[in-house]
């Protein structure tokens, strides 16, 4: 979901509370934008216009900024939906009136057949109808997510309580002995369940594998300030280049040395990344180039060598 420019603080409150809680979020937590990358499937980049109210972010990248900050992801949905629909709303102009006959009463004197309206001509109520359907859609959009996840927050304290009612060792009770929220969801500490390993990896996404959990950049060169990345995922057994801080039609391509290769092209903003090759114990992702390209300066730039310890 791409949002406009605009300020947090201003006049759109829904994507001005967003925006404030995510900032007040990542200081307590005190991650840096390029931890929130390292952490994250979104780049140094993303993250500096997410927080900063120059665009919304995707549901997933609410996610995962909930997971790697540790806090709640609940909340921050909410907020999302909610500058989601504002965002969705026909913008209300004041209706501009015409004086007009007031309309007869109902009554024997009135003429049984009104005069047919002019060709095109649009109807009076039509615009307070249609900024009234828009704030019926934001209201009701709000009472159902607030609604699901009060009822999603009840149902899980009510299932994860123990049967004796007590508080946990070293802990104390609430002032209302409410049980306290379910804890978010955090970057694995352990070995990480991912979808794939290896050459069942091969062109799959690696966010759609879980494969980003453990990633690291591998390798790394830069090409006119563009950053050209290769990322490694151990649990996965398979890389992907990624590139940030280009621009539109700026590509990245892997390649292997059994000549298997993926390639990626920036189509909105500043950086993408393909899709996943496979690596073994025998061809290691010491054996992957990655090159990044500038078509429109006729540029590429490659990296067999240059490896950055993880």
């Amino acid at each position: 979901m791409a949002g406009g420019s605009g300020s947090a603080g201003g006049g759109d409150v829904p994507r001005g509370d967003l925006f404030a809680e995510m900032r007040r979020i990542k200081d307590a937590s005190q991650l840096s934008y390029n931890r929130l990358a390292d952490k994250t499937h979104y780049s140094r980049s993303s993250w500096e216009r997410f927080l900063n109210g120059k665009q919304v972010p995707t549901r997933i990248a609410v996610e995962e900024f909930a997971a790697a900050s540790g806090a709640d992801p609940e909340p921050l949905l909410v907020l999302l939906e909610l500058a989601a629909v504002r965002e969705e709303a026909p913008a209300e102009e004041p209706a501009v009136r015409t004086p007009q006959d007031p309309e007869p009463a109902p009554g024997p004197s009135a003429s049984p057949t009104a005069a047919p309206a002019a060709p095109g001509a649009p109807a009076p109520e039509q615009a307070p109808a249609a900024g009234r359907f828009a704030w019926s859609r934001i209201l009701r959009t709000a009472a159902g997510v607030l609604a699901g996840a009060l009822l999603g927050s009840v149902l899980t304290a009510f299932l994860i309580q123990p049967a004796g009612g007590g508080t946990a060792k070293g802990g104390t009770a609430g002032a209302t002995g409410s049980p306290a929220a379910p804890p978010a969801q955090t970057r694995p500490t352990g070995p990480v369940r991912v979808g794939c390993k290896s050459d069942t990896c091969l062109r799959r996404e690696p966010q759609a594998e879980d494969c980003q959990w453990d990633a690291v950049t591998v390798r790394q060169t830069f090409l006119r300030g563009m950053s050209i990345q290769l990322r490694y995922s151990e649990a996965c057994q398979a890389v992907w280049g990624r590139i940030e801080n280009g621009n539109i039609g700026d590509t990245v391509m892997i390649k292997d040395r059994r000549s298997s290769s993926d390639e990626a092209a920036i189509r909105m903003e500043h950086d993408t990344y393909t899709r996943m090759l496979a690596v073994t114990p025998e061809e290691t992702w010491q054996t992957i180039t990655i090159c990044g390209a500038i078509p429109s300066q006729k540029e590429q730039e490659c990296s067999p060598l240059g490896a950055i310890t993880p």
